[in-house]
């Protein structure tokens, strides 16, 4: 008996491998139709219907946006679409405007996925790029191999782009394009374009128009009016029109009627997945947010800061005419500032010269010392390897220091590191690494670096999706383990608003690309903090809730149940989780930032 039913549980077991294998060679034979030449390896279902959905934009004559949330592949797709299009007499040419970080991988990805399409790195410096041209770029446009460039090389050498009738134009990151008025958007039009596709894992970051910015790139017959695209959706000027904020918008028709409309609009040509819908196989991602306290001199600083800035902001109240808001979004740097260490406002230290004792340095600063004293080593310990991610160069070069003066020597990529050095160090990373530095704009683009199974946001960036591409360095396809995200913040500080900010704009984004779940709020669209919100802060206006996980840092036994990864820290997503010092962060869909108040609706 016992013996068949281990037979049994073989049998069954066997059953299940078939049905896998059933999937697999479903997608390999389909791939074989659509393009015989991408041989690297298998797609997977959702993307061979992103390929899919590019084919039928192409045969209607229409240009379009893959705003696949980051890390499902959108690089694969357009590289088995391009091939697509090869196999079936489009000759080009075709191009692929990038990030200057991303440019390697684009041309590894094309060597891996399809040996045999030919791609150029027009990349280096004017003599370099000059000859690059005259071997592999000739006028006619005919064979030209698939040319990978930066935006920055583009707009230098757009009198040479010009000169050809692109088949295909690629924006990578296209979220680039979300300001008309920008220069990279001016370029691409004085190109001749037949189709384009833009590439983006945030369609939508902050407003409203830059939408539309996007739409009337790739479809300008189309959405050719901004005013037009307001009135459409019966958006309105903010009742508060400072020149700031002239250009955001709100939402003031019946909710549903509105996001129908434009989801209807938006359907043809956007398509968006997320990856709890598509990747199902993907580690869970935990995102969990860790308050630190003020040293004494954090608090010193802020007192004085805060102290000096009330006085002059009364002084300016009583007279007319002066600009009190500018003043108050200078402070709210220097506050930032003073969060992340008090030597990015007093520059006493410099590399140039002597660091001080790693000792004084910690002691100075709250979320350097939680972090070099109760984060790191256990994460170390349990053999984790850990991203960090800074604003700020400057806070960087102290990381740098204090890491290597813990034993804990980091790999580190900033916007000053050499496109060459660049994937040397990711490589070395994955081999050895323990902790790895990244300015959180330039190595939030375009790395991989599934290796990693941590994230650290040392400073939170007033765009979310910046954060969110950040993480995704190390949560996205091919990563094995679950992911965890310590994002820190100072207690009481500027940084805790700009986390309120941050959860709008996603609220947004949710409204418009997502589901459609509506909330109706008058601040959906704001970027800055305003003049209530920063008096606000200065006035030391705490909510209960703030009061209940701000009070203190988190107990040690609090923190090893976050650090477990075995299934022993259990959230319960319908009542978050928090307590003094940490909040669990959840993100369906990414509709909430941070959970609700305790008790609210």
């Amino acid at each position: 008996m016992d013996e068949r039913k281990k037979r049994g549980r073989k049998r069954k077991k066997g059953e299940v491998e078939d049905e896998v294998v059933t999937e697999e060679e479903k997608n390999k034979k389909l791939q074989q139709e659509i393009a015989p030449s991408v041989t690297g390896g298998v797609l997977k279902s959702y993307q061979l219907r992103g390929v899919q959905w590019m084919m039928a934009l192409y045969q209607n004559g229409y240009s379009g946006i893959l705003a696949d949330q980051m890390g499902l592949g959108k690089t694969v797709q357009t590289i088995t679409f391009i091939a697509h299009l090869m196999e079936n007499g489009v000759k080009g040419p075709f191009l692929v405007c990038a990030p200057l970080s991303t440019l390697a991988n684009w041309t590894r990805e094309i060597s891996r996925w399809c040996p045999s399409m030919k791609s150029l790195l027009y990349h280096g410096t004017k003599e370099e790029r000059a000859e690059k041209r005259r071997k592999h770029m000739p006028r006619n446009g005919e064979s030209l191999p698939v040319i990978v460039t930066s935006y920055e090389v583009l707009m230098v050498d757009i009198s040479h782009f010009k000169q050809f009738k692109w088949t295909y134009v690629v924006v990578d990151e296209g979220h680039r394009l979300k300001n008309h008025d920008c220069k990279l958007f001016k370029e691409l039009k004085k190109m001749k374009i037949e189709n384009s596709l833009l590439l983006t894992g945030t369609p939508l970051q902050n407003k409203l128009p830059e939408l539309w910015s996007l739409l009337n790139f790739i479809l300008p017959d189309i959405f050719s009016s901004l005013s037009d695209f307001q009135t459409w959706f019966a958006f309105a000027e903010r009742e508060n029109n400072s020149d700031e904020e002239r250009d955001e918008t709100r939402i003031e028709a019946s909710p549903p009627i509105v996001v129908k409309k434009l989801h209807d609009i938006l359907r043809p040509f956007l398509l968006r997945r997320m990856k709890s819908e598509v990747e199902k196989t993907l580690p869970k991602k935990t995102e969990i947010l860790l308050y630190a306290q003020m040293s004494k001199m954090q608090k010193d600083f802020d007192c004085k800061l805060i102290r000096r800035t009330l006085e002059e902001y009364l002084h300016q109240a009583a007279t007319p005419g002066t600009s009190r808001k500018k003043r108050l979004n200078n402070v709210c740097m220097q506050l930032r500032k003073n969060c992340n260490h008090p030597d990015l406002l007093r520059q006493e230290f410099n590399q140039d010269y002597d660091w001080p004792p790693v000792e004084q340095l910690t002691a100075e600063c709250g979320k350097l010392k939680f972090l070099l004293d109760r984060l790191l080593p256990p994460l170390k310990s349990r053999g984790h390897r850990v991203l960090i991610f800074s604003q700020m160069t400057k806070m960087l070069d102290i990381l740098e220091f204090c890491l290597g003066e813990r034993g804990m020597p980091p790999f580190r990529l900033d916007g000053n590191v050499k496109q060459e050095d660049r994937q040397e160090q990711v490589i070395t990373f994955s081999r050895e690494g323990f902790v790895f530095l990244l300015s959180t704009r330039a190595g939030g683009l375009g790395i991989n670096l599934t290796s990693a199974d941590t994230a650290i946001i040392y400073d939170s960036d007033w765009n979310p999706q910046m954060d969110l591409q950040a993480m995704d360095r190390c949560h996205r396809i091919g990563q094995t383990r679950p992911v965890h995200v310590y994002r820190l913040a100072t207690a009481h500080s500027v940084e805790c608003r700009m986390l309120k900010v941050a959860n709008s704009k996603l609220q947004l984004e949710t409204l418009v690309i997502n589901k459609g779940e509506f909330q109706h709020e008058k601040d959906t669209g704001k970027t800055t903090l305003d003049e209530s919100d920063l008096l606000s802060l200065l006035r030391d206006e705490r909510s209960e809730e703030e009061e209940l996980v701000q009070s203190s840092e988190i107990s040690d036994s609090d923190l090893v149940t976050l650090l477990d990864r075995t299934g022993g820290c259990s959230i319960d997503e319908e009542k978050p989780i928090r307590g003094p010092g940490w909040e669990i962060i959840l993100n369906k869909a990414a509709k909430n930032f941070l959970p609700p108040a305790e008790g609210s609706a």
